[in-house]
């Protein structure tokens, strides 16, 4: 009988007590290793604490088990620091650094989906491919397809219409902001050179990632499970039905190093008060935090900053890291737009075509993220993105 999966389900596997969750990731491990040994599994280690629960339980189990660990150059000096720390991991670097990713595909912005729906809506059908041939239809589907997400309704195969999921009507005026936008970032940053390492090496992945933390992830394990075993991608997620507070109070309980950028992990009340995260008799009774960041990941990286309540990611930075904070938020320069296209018409249908002289890029100075902030704060009001 098929195991089954849906948002019902996942949020009562979500409610599990810890030691629930600890068994089912333990299990998830076990069929891993099972499936393809020891010597052939790896973790993929980030330096954040979710991955680092992951390489803590992986190795309680298997001890043996090897990590990697991609160097971008984006992440916390702290996180280099502390992955340094760690026996029988290997460190993979990609072949742009973010400078070049910037100049060359975009700035990551609001979220990897909408940046990705951004970049290839902006792309107009050239007059090669308005003709007829498979090439042709291939090309203006894809480029079509991205264009009516954006709108919010896209037609289905029997001709009828359905509003899009994504619901990104709200994020059309940031098309025609003068600045590259895409997803790619990660793509090139850190899963280019993980992936690369590991068709070399013919290793299969153990991922630290949490279906709560998008949508996209939570679709993932609806689809898929933990473990997947099939197709081009095989990995597995132990730890998907696991959350934030899980991966803390695990962290509390085992007594496990985090890296020193999180600070230290406390307990709350509504009232923003912190408390030692365990009582007197070694319970964990209050929601737990961190009292430096909640999350890592890129230092640079502008997914998701919008959403941010309280001190943003970038203020912080200012605080903790100014001499980062300088370079992704100062420099950047106008450039000639490479893609621009004087024969192209001003609309396409009821779409306008995204096709500016200049463009906002990155320079060596600085990333220039405070002057692309400025340009959305602009459409969405000044406190929207909040870095200074």
């Amino acid at each position: 009988m098929d195991e089954i999966r849906n948002e019902k389900v996942l949020k009562q596997m979500q409610a599990l007590p810890l030691d629930m969750k600890e068994a089912i990731a333990r299990n998830r491990i076990y069929e891993w290793v099972e499936a393809f040994g020891v010597s052939n599994v790896v973790v993929s280690f980030s330096g954040g604490k979710d991955s680092t629960v992951l390489l803590h339980l992986a190795r309680k189990y298997f001890p043996n088990i090897k990590a990697v660990f991609s160097n971008t150059g984006l992440e916390y000096p702290e996180i280099q620091q502390f992955v340094k720390t760690f026996d029988n991991v290997d460190i993979v670097t990609p072949g742009m650094n973010f400078y070049e990713v910037i100049k060359t595909y975009g700035y990551p912005l609001i979220s990897k989906e909408i940046a990705a729906a951004i970049h290839y809506a902006r792309r107009i059908i050239p007059a090669e491919h308005s003709q007829n041939g498979e090439y042709a239809r291939g090309y203006k589907a894809a480029v079509g397809y991205r264009k009516q997400f954006m709108v919010s309704h896209y037609k289905k195969e029997d001709g009828t219409e359905e509003r899009s999921q994504w619901q990104k009507t709200s994020w059309l005026p940031i098309i025609q902001i003068p600045a590259l936008i895409s997803e790619y970032c990660c793509f090139k940053m850190k899963k280019t050179p993980i992936k690369t390492y590991i068709l070399k090496h013919q290793l299969y992945p153990m991922l630290g990632s949490l279906a709560e933390e998008s949508r996209l992830r939570k679709q993932s394990w609806i689809k898929d499970g933990c473990n997947i075993y099939e197709g081009r991608n095989k990995e597995s997620k132990p730890l998907s039905i696991w959350t934030e507070q899980d991966i803390l109070q695990y962290i509390v309980l085992n007594d496990v190093e985090i890296a020193s950028v999180y600070g230290k992990i406390v307990g709350a009340d509504r009232h923003g008060m912190n408390y030692p995260p365990k009582n007197e008799d070694g319970e964990i009774t209050r929601r737990l935090r961190c009292t430096g960041c909640s999350r890592t990941g890129c230092v640079y990286c502008a997914f998701g900053l919008h959403m941010e309540k309280g001190e943003t990611r970038f203020q912080r930075l200012a605080r903790t890291h100014p001499r980062q904070y300088e370079y992704c938020i100062g420099g950047g320069e106008w450039i000639d737009n490479p893609y621009y296209d004087p024969t192209a018409p001003k609309m396409d249908g009821d779409w306008e075509n995204w096709n500016p002289k200049k463009i906002w890029t990155a320079n060596k100075q600085g990333l220039g993220l405070g002057k692309l902030f400025d340009m959305v704060n602009e459409i969405y009001g000044e406190s929207f993105i909040r870095y200074e």
